[in-house]
């Protein structure tokens, strides 16, 4: 019963469409660095009223909604997910496309001014995958912006467990299949419990960094220790 109380403290604090949480405003103040580099790096183009051409990785049109980016009217956002979104017609700089981030091979390099990634790359396969992400977004964006959690932060933010993430997978899945932890229901079978448990690599800093070496990684910071990373090349 003590577990409950806590439980439902992390999962108000680490979900960032609660705008009191910590975790939106977290996202907020990176939001704040993005948009700043953001204008440095289009200042040209947006002086002219030239749409800056965006592929969104992984990304929603609520989230460009909910972070209040006072420079949207400037974009044409592609959004890719392996499903497609429906988005509200009042967006009409913004459209819904079917891909996946570890090939795009649909595009051309520098295809994209910009391309954005919040909190994806952990969820494409383990390292192999996680690289050929990387080369893709470089590849087809003359400039990137990315996010990801840090994995040596002691609370998981998915499962919303302590230190879940370095849990041999056999327990990893006990717990998926015998509770609903985190933002995940209780598992219905154990392949789904294996799946799900290890849907999920996180990566550590010198992992982000060997796959973007030219990137100037920022710590994001709480009670002095790294919550995730997050740069702008």
């Amino acid at each position: 019963m003590a577990f409950k109380p806590i439980k439902k403290f992390l999962q108000y604090h680490f979900n960032a469409h609660n705008e009191n949480s910590m975790a939106h405003k977290f996202r907020m103040k990176r939001m704040i660095f993005f948009e700043r580099c953001f204008i440095n790096a289009f200042n040209e183009k947006i002086t002219k009223h030239v749409p800056v051409t965006v592929l969104d990785v992984g990304g929603t049109w609520n989230f460009w909604e909910a972070m209040h980016f006072n420079a949207l009217n400037l974009c044409d956002i592609t959004l890719l997910n392996l499903n497609e979104i429906k988005i509200p017609e009042r967006f009409t700089n913004i459209k819904s496309v079917v891909g996946d981030a570890t090939d795009l091979s649909q595009y051309a390099d520098n295809a994209f001014d910009l391309v954005f990634s919040n909190s994806v790359i952990e969820h494409v396969g383990k390292e192999p995958a996680q690289k050929k992400m990387a080369d893709e977004v470089l590849r087809v964006g003359k400039h990137l912006y990315l996010q990801t959690p840090n994995k040596n932060f002691p609370i998981e933010p998915h499962f919303i467990f302590p230190l879940f993430q370095f849990l041999p997978l056999r327990v990893r899945a006990f717990l998926v299949s015998h509770f609903a932890i985190g933002w995940y229901k209780k598992a219905v079978s154990r392949e789904e419990a294996l799946r799900v448990a290890d849907s999920v690599d996180l990566l550590t800093k010198r992992r982000l960094q060997k796959f973007f070496p030219s990137a100037k990684i920022q710590k994001e910071k709480f009670l002095g220790l790294t919550k995730s990373f997050y740069f702008f090349t």
